[in-house]
């Protein structure tokens, strides 16, 4: 009966059984790096949600960027960039390039397109307006449509300001290409007079309607006659519509394309000193 009950015993002596807690080990180990595994790919999901948030927020922003005067308010600039470009790029322009009288005394605002998808390319890009497609010379190359949302933006900007400065003529829009547009559809559109118009390579949409006594609406025009995005000679339409308005100045530039010239610079700065005083 006793050596029964030894023989039944677990023996303490017994060697211990090594392969067993290899495994064991092994599969503790493999356990942990499937964890560690699971959480690094859930922090990349979650770093991958915050960057695809992040981008959305920046392609979205259309914040401008505001230049405030150092003296006492008297005017304001509205400027309107082109397709695929950002206000930042026009910063220069108006506190190294143009040189105004009363630059202590102007606001700058530098107006941000939003995103949008091009039908001419299928690409994403800042725009005040689709473009079916290139060159510009014709209605059926854009959407008017986005075009008037756009304008209602520069609208609400003026209406701001003029909350401020009291007096519709204190306020100057301008831009290039798009902006150039979108500004000179704006002024003739408004039921106010502006105190002026930049137009730098642009046109007066075909459907724009003139609204109210435009005559004596200052309007800086300027184009290059090798301008590919929008021809000259579609230029040239928009002139006979307001060649005999006594208020726009007409400034062509032989061999230039697509851009503001340094040439430009200077007659955009002299047209903006006759007018700010």
């Amino acid at each position: 009966m006793d050596e029964y009950k030894l023989n039944d015993e677990e023996n303490p002596n017994e060697p211990i059984n090594n392969d067993l807690i290899k495994k064991e080990s092994c599969i503790k180990n493999y356990r942990k790096t499937i964890i560690i595994l699971i959480i690094i790919l859930i922090l990349i999901t979650i770093a991958l949600i915050i960057i695809i948030i992040i981008i959305n927020n920046n392609n979205s922003n259309t914040t401008p960027i505001y230049i405030n005067p150092t003296d006492t308010y008297t005017h304001c600039i509205i400027w309107i960039h082109g397709l695929d470009n950002k206000p930042e790029n026009f910063v220069d322009l108006f506190t190294k390039d143009i040189i105004l009288n009363k630059i202590n005394n102007t606001k700058i605002i530098l107006l941000r397109a939003p995103m949008m998808k091009m039908t001419y390319n299928g690409e994403s890009l800042t725009s005040w307006f689709d473009i079916f497609s290139f060159p510009l010379d014709s209605k059926d190359t854009y959407n008017f449509e986005d075009a008037k949302k756009s304008s209602n933006v520069v609208r609400n900007i003026i209406e701001q300001e003029v909350k401020i400065l009291g007096d519709y003529q204190k306020i100057f829009i301008g831009g290039h290409s798009q902006g150039a547009c979108i500004s000179l559809f704006t002024g003739y559109n408004f039921e106010k007079l502006l105190g002026g118009i930049i137009v730098c390579s642009g046109f007066l949409f075909e459907q724009g309607e003139i609204i109210g006594d435009k005559r004596n609406l200052n309007v800086y025009l300027g184009h290059g006659d090798k301008d590919l995005a929008i021809p000259f000679e579609f230029h040239n339409e928009t002139i006979k519509r307001i060649e005999d308005y006594k208020g726009v100045q007409k400034f062509y530039y032989p061999g230039h394309g697509h851009s503001i010239m340094e040439k430009e610079k200077k007659d955009i700065e002299n047209f903006l000193n006759d007018l700010i005083l």
